[in-house]
C-alpha cells in the first residue's frame, strides 16, 4: 500500500480536510480583519471622545450664546455641554458639570464675569476660563487674568480669535486678543 494506491488514498483523504483548513483559514482571517477594524473604530472613537473638549458658554445675551455656539459647531473637538446668562447659573452649573472650558462674559446680571471666575477656580478648578467681553481696557483684562482667567478675547474679535484661543489656553498658554495687545498689554500678572 505503498505506491500508487497510497497516494490516491491520501489524495482522497487529505485533500477535503485541506480544502476545510482553507476555508476555515480564510473565514478565521476575514473574521479577524473585520474584528480588527472594528478595533480600529472603537479606538478611533474612543480618542475623539478622550480629546473632546467641554465647554460651558455663559453670556446673557442669547443672540451672542447662538453665535458662539455656532461657531464652535465648526471644530469637532469642541462640545459646548450647557449654555446660561448669569453668574449665578454659571458657577453653579461648573461645579455641576466640571467642564474643561468656560467662555465667560464679564457683565453679566447677578454677580460678575470676574466674581463668576473667582469662584468657578474654586469649585471646578481644572476648568480653563476664557474671557469674551466687550470691554477691552488694560485694566479690566488685568484683572479677568488675575482672577484666574487663562485667555480674554474681545468679543469684536471672537470671529478671528475665539477658537485660536480656545487652542492655545488648552496647550498651557495665555491668550489675549491682539487689539488688547496693541494697546500695551505684556504677558506678566499683577
Amino acid at each position: 500500500m505503498y505506491g500508487i494506491e497510497h497516494s490516491l488514498l491520501c489524495l482522497i483523504l487529505f485533500v477535503p480536510i485541506m480544502a476545510k483548513r482553507r476555508v476555515y483559514k480564510t473565514t478565521t482571517i476575514a473574521r479577524a480583519k473585520a474584528a480588527a477594524a472594528k478595533y480600529r473604530s472603537a479606538q478611533r472613537k474612543a480618542s475623539e471622545a478622550a480629546i473632546r473638549v467641554r465647554v460651558l458658554v455663559v453670556d446673557d445675551h442669547a443672540i451672542v450664546r447662538k453665535a458662539i455656539c455656532d461657531l464652535l459647531s465648526h471644530d469637532r473637538t469642541l462640545d459646548v455641554i450647557c449654555q446660561t446668562a448669569s453668574g449665578e447659573e454659571a458657577v453653579s452649573k461648573a461645579e455641576e458639570l466640571q467642564p474643561d472650558l468656560v467662555l465667560l462674559d464679564i457683565g453679566l446680571p447677578g454677580i460678575s464675569g470676574i466674581e463668576a471666575a473667582r469662584q468657578i477656580r474654586q469649585i471646578s478648578p481644572q476648568s480653563h476660563i476664557i474671557f469674551l467681553s466687550q470691554y477691552d481696557s488694560l485694566q479690566m483684562v488685568n484683572e479677568a487674568l488675575r482672577v484666574g482667567g487663562h485667555g480674554y478675547v474681545a468679543k469684536v474679535d471672537a470671529g478671528l480669535d475665539l477658537l485660536s484661543a480656545i487652542r492655545t489656553v488648552r496647550e498651557g498658554t495665555c491668550f489675549v486678543s491682539q487689539r488688547i495687545r496693541d494697546q500695551g498689554w505684556t504677558a506678566k500678572r499683577e
